[in-house]
């Protein structure tokens, strides 16, 4: 084989394994470098799976995504048809605002959709106040529930976002409070609504006519801007989007947290400190990523006992260990889900009672060494502690006893004994009732 052939066949080789490589590389891929947004975050929105991450810890200013957090909150605590009578500081907010009053009243329904829709600040301040009776109250509140929900780098000072130094959160502690904000159908509906009005008040004459400022819904303004997604201009509207929130202030400048679903996949993303109308291109790219780029694989089902534990205990107690809700991954089209390995790990110092529900382990997978998801191992029942456990009660639950056994002549002789004395007690009293009725008669014939 002469020269020029052989370098012609290694060229084919060649080029051969580099179109193989390259098919496992998606259209839909994103690098940190494709975003203008300084911080960033995809996950998934049922498993919490984080898929992308852009210095998503990293604590920034959230401008008035923090009124997700203020709205789940109220909505968890508060009633809708509840009025509020607006304090004598609220209207003085500032920013965005419906124009309140002092003393005006409002539902905590109306306030929580302007709250939502035009951002209004001081509606913010209303409610809070509201709630916790100031907005330092307030404030305490919103870290603790944070810190419940995994936002464990964040730190919030006020309900609605405008400008404090101290006042701070990740793109990821944000994707953590939407996805449990985005499990309320209430906060669900709050988002997805794009027009409300509130009727005449107390204190105002006219209706108020609200209008959302996402640009993801189409007819909203700017939704038909262009922006620049893999090479294409397209229009800012996007169809799957279903909330949720906006903002910007001059130091945190534009932030999106977006949520978008389709054929029973959804995401949540988290843009901070972009530009412009790049935070709905930034969003768009991570969005598309999930939603195209991804394929999703449900490891488990919701109830799959994953592990049974044996208590090292007298009746040598099995508790069937289960998981509450699908474990799903969503992996790269070229990833087999067989080829990720799993860990059980169980709680230390398991004792009885055990509750239905108790979290008793974890099961997590990994793909290689980055782990990909982790949930908790629940009880499946409720098993009870030894102590109303005897020997007796042993006996019968047993499936061991032999039918003549010593302990089965010894019970049958107990309760021969039981019902004896239970016969003859009761003969006793009949022959004491009937003696008492022959004596009754007896006076009575002598009296007559």
């Amino acid at each position: 084989m002469n020269i020029k052939k052989q370098i012609s066949i290694l060229s084919l080789i060649s080029l051969l394994l580099f179109t193989n490589f390259m098919s496992f590389a998606s259209e839909y891929d994103v690098k940190s470098s494709d975003l203008i947004a300084e911080t960033a975050v995809l996950i998934n929105e049922q498993s919490g799976q984080v898929l992308f991450d852009k210095n998503a810890d990293t604590p920034m200013f959230p401008a008035s995504t923090t009124k997700i957090l203020t709205a789940i909150i109220i909505l968890e605590d508060l009633p809708l048809d509840e009025i509020v009578t607006v304090d004598a500081n609220s209207p003085f907010a500032g920013g965005s605002s419906i124009a309140l009053e002092p003393n005006e009243q409002l539902t905590i329904e109306q306030l929580l959709y302007a709250l939502i829709i035009t951002s209004a600040n001081d509606a913010a301040e209303a409610l809070a106040i509201h709630h916790s009776g100031s907005i330092e109250a307030f404030a305490d509140v919103m870290n603790k529930r944070a810190a419940k929900l995994g936002a464990v780098n964040s730190n919030f000072e006020n309900p609605h976002g405008l400008p404090n130094p101290d006042h701070v959160t990740t793109a990821y502690d944000l994707a953590m409070i939407a996805k449990h904000a985005m499990e309320n159908d209430m906060f669900r509906k709050l988002v997805t609504t794009v027009r409300y009005e509130i009727p005449p008040t107390n204190l105002k004459k006219d209706t108020r006519y609200l209008n959302s400022t996402n640009s993801f819904y189409q007819g909203m303004e700017g939704s038909n801007d262009l922006i620049t997604v893999r090479g294409k201009k397209i229009p800012i509207a996007y169809e799957y989007v279903v909330g949720i929130k906006r903002g910007y202030t001059e130091q945190a400048m534009n932030c999106l947290v977006t949520s978008a679903e389709k054929d029973g996949k959804s995401y949540i993303s988290v843009v901070l400190k972009s530009n412009g109308n790049s935070m709905y291109q930034d969003s768009r790219l991570l969005l598309d990523y999930g939603l195209y780029g991804l394929a999703t694989h449900v490891l488990n089902k919701k109830n799959d006992t994953i592990e049974t534990v044996q208590l090292n205990n007298k009746r040598e107690t099995k508790i069937p260990l289960i998981v509450e809700t699908d474990v799903i991954v969503d992996l790269l089209e070229d990833i087999d889900p067989a080829s990720l390995s799993s860990k059980v790990t169980i709680n230390s110092n398991i004792d009885l009672p055990v509750s239905k529900g108790e979290v008793l382990g974890t099961l997590a997978y990994y793909n290689g060494e980055q782990l990909l998801t982790s949930v908790p191992l629940v009880s499946l029942d409720d098993f009870a502690g030894e102590d109303l456990v005897t020997e007796l009660t042993n006996f019968f639950v047993t499936d061991q006893r032999p039918i003549f056994s010593k302990s089965w002549f010894i019970y049958l002789f107990i309760r021969l004994i039981i019902a004896l004395l239970l016969w003859r007690s009761v003969m006793t009293l009949i022959r004491l009732q009937g003696l008492k009725r022959k004596q009754k008669s007896k006076q009575k014939t002598k009296l007559a």
